[in-house]
């Protein structure tokens, strides 16, 4: 059995697992990825390739993997790839990153051939391989996590390019994104979105039980704290969670009328608060559509939220190797 390791690595957390052929999840982890960013780019490098070399140790993943044969690594990371010479160009949201020669690295400590892939893409992959993208040939996939990834199925194959659709102006004198424009979608449907409208509302006086959270502390409040109070009924929990349906929903008409799209599949780590935001993002993406293009057209949830990025690496290393050895046939 031929198995690959696949890395998600996201702007909060970073998810490992070891993958078969056919998609299926032999053993995984989950670790912190600020911890690592706040220490600096080597810190960074020190403590993936120490917890790959942990996970591989770990005597669940050795019955695992017992008898397999690893073949190689696929790395998702946030942030603009150069994938023909496997480095980071700049992550908005892990800056330590920048310009890591993330390829080489793995490759010279484990060893093993390495494909390295913006994360939102290797998203998009993993459901086109094993997801609810796989009877689809021309879909979007967005990821909601701490910021806002997308990913682009076309003629059955994924766009490698970027397909930076958090960073698509919504506002053009909107708030500041981290990438240094104005008004990116991103700033207004995401993680940091939603805690960043909590807070200031908080500040101006806008009443809500949030204010109650965190001993009073408004930075420390999540979007998972957001989420809890918007299911208790806190009118302001609930309308950042419908502003985020309703910029989404903008977004994705631009989509839309682009790419005339078979699909639209919403995955990532905000994927829970779906009831809280769907109604106004189909609401908005259907109003803004060209009415031909809207017909047949799917909002899907993700069947694989958990894991659709890492899958979709270890995927991205199989299809690699498959090509190889069709050039070498």
């Amino acid at each position: 059995m031929k198995i690959a390791i696949g890395i998600d690595i996201g702007a909060t957390n970073t998810k490992i697992i070891l993958a078969t052929e056919e998609g299926r999840v032999l053993q995984d982890l989950q670790i912190r990825t600020l911890s690592a960013a706040r220490s600096g780019p080597d810190r960074v490098d020190e403590l993936l390739i120490k917890n790959v070399r942990d996970f591989l140790n770990d005597e669940k993943t050795k019955a695992a993997i017992s008898g397999a044969d690893i073949v190689g690594i696929g790395i998702g990371v946030a942030g603009l790839i150069d994938r023909k010479n496997g480095k980071i160009i700049k992550s908005p949201n892990i800056a330590s990153v920048d310009g890591l020669p993330i390829r080489e690295i793995f490759e010279k400590e484990f060893s093993l051939p390495v494909v390295i892939e913006n994360d939102a893409n290797a998203y998009a992959y993993g459901e086109k391989w094993v997801g609810a993208g796989m009877q689809k040939n021309n879909f979007i996939v967005l990821t909601l996590g701490t910021g806002l990834g997308g990913g682009h199925i076309y003629n059955g194959e994924l766009y490698e390019g970027p397909f930076e659709i958090g960073h698509v102006i919504i506002e053009p004198k909107g708030r500041f994104c981290p990438c240094g424009s104005h008004g990116c979608l991103e700033s207004y449907a995401s993680g940091r979105a939603i805690i960043d409208r909590a807070i200031t509302s908080l500040e101006s006086g806008v009443k809500s039980s949030l204010a109650d959270c965190c001993d009073g502390n408004y930075y420390k409040i999540t979007p998972e704290i957001v989420f809890h109070k918007a299911l208790d009924g806190d009118n302001l929990s609930r309308e950042i969670f419908r502003e985020v349906g309703h910029y989404l929903g903008i977004g994705i008409s631009n989509m839309i009328n682009i790419f005339s799209l078979e699909a639209v599949i919403i995955g990532g780590g905000l994927i829970g608060a779906w009831d809280l935001f769907i109604e106004e993002l189909t609401k908005e993406a259907f109003k803004r559509s060209f009415k031909p293009y809207v017909s047949n057209i799917e909002i899907l949830k993700s069947t694989m939220a958990k894991d659709a990025g890492s899958i979709g690496a270890a995927g991205l290393l199989f299809r690699k190797l498959s090509v190889n050895r069709g050039v070498l046939n």
